[in-house]
């Protein structure tokens, strides 16, 4: 094989939204380019164990999945031992999707113990205000970083971030001379078809995506039950999360006597006809205090904008430069900003919003095509001996 890939699920998986996502697509972009490799991830998902012959990643890709039974979330199974030892004793080079599961810390750990080549995606696990919030509340977690993860990450060829404020995470506990790599992740805009102008009377908007804190999607309804006309409405999609956050939201949707919908989980075919419904995608990540917000990039965004739907985007994540590109508004995370926002939306003419549409396709083609991103991080993994491996852990360094 030239590669070993590690993620914690893998589609067809349901339920477990980007990470899992951004695996395949770059795995597929890398298969290809004709490259041979093994993944292994478990075998979760929410309506039933997969099978390996479920997951479609191109012939030149091997998968191995094994039998996940507890902690869902973080994929355990100890059935992951075994094939992650295999898989990091004989791959030239391991690509480790994600931090703290246990399938991507053990295969870190293995790879360290191997003087094994390896990268890691930390798809989100370190951005500044979610590793604030896991110092402040989560003291075992913090400790499980300190011996693990952070450790584990200084040995790595690179830690692969897809935005500045996820290097800027790194950066805070890794230090300043950490290796990162910043590419954004990819889209496959060839499987999306640019979907005609929707035909609803007011504004639709859309949101895609858990129902929880650190989305910021409650945040998000109270500024827009503030502004909206009598005919906008707002479409939400996605898993959601038992609690209080949850029974709030429940609140907000009933106060928007029939303008919000909620339709919980959707698969994918309904999932972009929501988009071709819709005339902006939402994506409040971190508007909510104390959120613990860990959106790194927001795959939805990319496909939002190959479906040619422009985007109302939080500022912080990937996509500050999206209102300077024409394919959609920035919002500081504050509710004064979101009902600025949506008064522009709301003053928009026809013709403006096609040319947004158009925007945001034109750039998901030339600037998030999968097989030249995963080309730039394809040539870091390849070439370890030409990147400065960091050398022997110092023991006793501390991570406060």
């Amino acid at each position: 094989m030239d590669l070993g890939i590690v993620t914690t699920h893998i589609p067809p998986a349901k339920g477990y939204g980007g990470v899992s996502v951004t695996a395949s697509v770059l795995t597929k972009a890398w298969a290809e380019r004709g490259h041979k490799m093994v993944l292994v991830a478990s075998d979760e998902s929410i309506d039933g164990r997969m099978r390996p012959k479920q997951v479609r990643l191109g012939e030149q890709v091997e998968v191995r999945l094994y039998r996940c039974y507890g902690f869902r979330r973080w994929g355990f199974g100890l059935g992951a031992i075994p094939e992650l030892l295999k898989l990091c004793s004989r791959a030239p080079v391991v690509y480790i999707h994600g931090i703290a599961t246990w399938p991507s810390t053990l295969a870190a750990v293995f790879c360290t113990l191997l003087r094994r080549p390896f990268m890691v995606a930390v798809h989100g696990g370190l951005m500044p205000e979610h590793v604030d919030l896991i110092r402040r509340q989560k003291p075992h977690k913090w400790r499980f970083y300190q011996w693990l993860t952070f450790p584990t990450l200084r040995r790595a060829i690179a830690v692969h971030c897809t935005s500045d404020t996820e290097a800027e995470g790194v950066r805070n506990v890794l230090g300043e001379d950490a290796r990162i790599l910043l590419v954004p992740n990819g889209i496959d805009s060839r499987d999306i078809k640019v979907a005609a102008p929707p035909v609803s009377a007011g504004i639709k908007l859309c949101f895609l995506g858990h129902i929880q804190q650190e989305k910021g999607i409650n945040a998000f309804i109270r500024a827009w039950l503030k502004v909206r006309n009598p005919e906008d409405s707002l479409e939400i999609a996605g898993r959601s999360v038992d609690g209080d956050y949850f029974e709030e939201f429940q609140v907000l949707v009933e106060q928007s006597q029939g303008a919000i919908s909620y339709r919980g989980y959707l698969e994918r075919g309904e999932v972009m006809e929501l988009l071709a419904s819709s005339h902006f995608l939402v994506l409040p990540s971190g508007l909510e205090e104390a959120g613990g917000m860990r959106e790194n990039f927001g795959n939805v965004v990319a496909e939002a904008m190959a479906a040619g739907r422009p985007v109302l985007v939080a500022r912080g994540l990937a996509w500050d430069h999206l209102e300077s590109n024409g394919a959609g508004f920035v919002f500081d995370r504050t509710e004064v900003s979101v009902c600025d926002v949506l008064r522009k939306v709301q003053s928009l003419e026809f013709w403006e919003w096609g040319r947004m549409s158009w925007n945001g396709r034109h750039y998901v083609e030339q600037q998030l095509d999968p097989i030249k991103l995963g080309e730039r991080v394809w040539r870091v993994l390849k070439r370890p001996d030409q990147a400065n491996l960091p050398q022997s852990l110092v023991k006793g360094a501390s991570y406060e």
